[in-house]
Formats: C-alpha cells, structure tokens, sequence
C-alpha cells in the first residue's frame, strides 16, 4: 500500500497570531501554485480532450476538458481534501503526530473552501439579482414590486437584496485577490470608493486592512482614510424649525418610555428583556437602511 506523507501545513489554533495567519496564506498560495501547474501540464488540458461528466444513467458530454476544469477550480482558490495514508512510523506518539498533521490540513482546506463558496455565492446572487431587478421581471410574473419577488420566491427581503446588488462591483473587484469570505455589510465601505476611484482603490484599501487582520467595516473605513479615499467630512450646521424641535421631544420622550419599560422588564425576566432588546434593534436597523434609501422600488 502507498503511502504517501500528507501535505505540511501550520498548525491552526485559538492563539493564532498575524504571523501565523501570513504562515497560512503563504501555504495557501503555494497550494495553489502547485496545482496550477499540475493542471497545465496535465495530458488531459490539452485542447480537444474528450470529456464526459455522468448525470443518471447516461453520460454527458462536458464544455470544457478535465484539466481546464482543474485549472478553473485550482484558480477559483478552492483546495483539495488530502488523502488519508498511514504512517510508516511505529511509535504510537509519531502516528498520531501524522495523523494530527493530516487533521489540521483537512481544516484548513474546509475553511478555505468555505470562505471561498460564501464569496462566490454572494456574486452569484448579485449578479442574478441584478438582472432580474434590471429586466423588471417582477412586472411581468405578477409581482407588484421587486422586493415583493424576492421575498416570495427566494426568501430574501427588499433590502437585503438591493444591498447585494449595491456590492456586487466590489466583490468581483476583490475576489482576484482574496479567497476570503466577502460579507456584505464591510463592503457598503467600498462602495463609494470603487464609484469614485476605480477597482484598484477598492484592492487597495482591502489589502492595507488585511494587512491588520480580520477585515471590518470599521479597518476598512481606517485604511480609506489613511490612503486618502475616504470622502472628506461634513459638519453642517442644522437649523431646526420649531414644529421639528417639538417632534424630537416627542421621539426622545417616546424612546424614553421604551427603554424604561424594557429597564423594568429586566428587574422581573431578564432573558424575555433581552429577547425584545434585540428585536427592537433588528427593527431599528431596518428603518435606518430603509431612510438612506436601500429598500428601493
């Protein structure tokens, strides 16, 4: 039986330090280096090469030949699970050494994996969503508005939708440079960045807040500011009317008896205070998406 030694990786673990992290990153490139070459060198790639994929009982011919699929998912930053072997040591501590080795590569290759997918996923909605919204295919489906269609038919809300279509550039700016999970609420940051400077700005300022660690809304906005594509601030003066003086007592009041009543509730059940803390703080973001505009018709 072969046995073949599994790749080394860095240890994962709770301490990791950024040292570590670039350890892992630097290992994660030379992964996919080498099966870059691997597919290019592969009979296989060669133009030409009959290909067949099996679905059910009949084969079906591919687009494309093995090795250019390889090449595209070795590209894509995706990693292969490593081979379970044995060890050729007999000292129980080496085999499990070995077989520990072999534990922390198959994390590390699930994690990558996983990051990756939820990346692709997200332009993969976006750009559907995109061209639904576009084609106003709601119009013609019975659907009295694009969120209506969303919310029915895909279980995504009317925000949550147009905000994935708002970051769509900057997640297919970002995604030839990094295999990380791109969530959608950092990204807003790039947006007005990429719409002012281009692609480059946008790879720019996520670079320079990874460099730092784990990448937030709040590194993102500090490396735009440090490399000079933030947009400038303003303070303007406000001169408020008496009528709305008298309704921002009156919503000051107002929010002075809620959190009152959820003080009070606290003192009997915390828990059930807790609970309706943090729905009325799920409601409250939605209203402030909705005023700046994202839930759009």
């Amino acid at each position: 039986m072969s046995r073949k030694q599994p790749p080394v990786v860095p240890v994962i673990g709770a301490t990791q330090d950024s040292s570590r992290e670039d350890e892992l990153r630097a290992w994660e490139e030379q992964q996919q280096r080498q099966r870059q070459q691997q597919a290019v060198t592969t009979p296989e790639a060669m133009p030409g090469a009959a290909t067949t994929l099996v679905a059910g009982p009949a084969p079906v011919a591919a687009d494309h030949s093995v090795g250019a699929v390889s090449a595209r998912v070795a590209a894509a930053g995706y990693l292969e699970m490593p081979d379970f072997t044995e060890p050729d040591a007999i000292d129980p501590e080496e085999r499990l050494e070995f077989y520990s080795r072999g534990i922390f590569a198959v994390q590390y290759a699930a994690k990558a994996n996983h990051e990756r997918a939820e990346q692709q996923r997200l332009i993969g909605l976006g750009l559907r969503l995109r061209a639904i919204k576009e084609e106003e295919l709601h119009k013609h489906t019975g659907f009295e508005t694009f969120g209506a269609l969303t919310e029915a038919r895909f279980s995504i809300k009317k925000h949550q939708a147009n905000n994935i279509i708002r970051v769509l550039g900057v997640a297919q700016a970002l995604e030839d440079i990094t295999t990380q999970e791109l969530k959608e609420r950092p990204l807003r940051v790039l947006v007005p960045i990429l719409d002012t400077h281009g692609s480059d700005a946008a790879r720019e300022t996520w670079l320079e807040a990874a460099r730092h660690g784990n990448v937030t809304d709040t590194a993102l906005k500090e490396a735009a500011n440090f490399l000079g594509y933030a947009p400038p601030k303003m303070y303007p003066v406000l001169e408020v009317e008496p009528s709305k003086a008298k309704q921002t007592a009156a919503v000051s009041d107002e929010s002075g008896r809620v959190l009152g009543r959820l003080r009070a509730l606290a003192e009997k059940d915390l828990a059930a205070a807790q609970r309706e803390a943090a729905a009325l703080q799920n409601a409250v973001q939605e209203l402030v998406e909705e005023l700046a505009g994202n839930l759009e018709r």
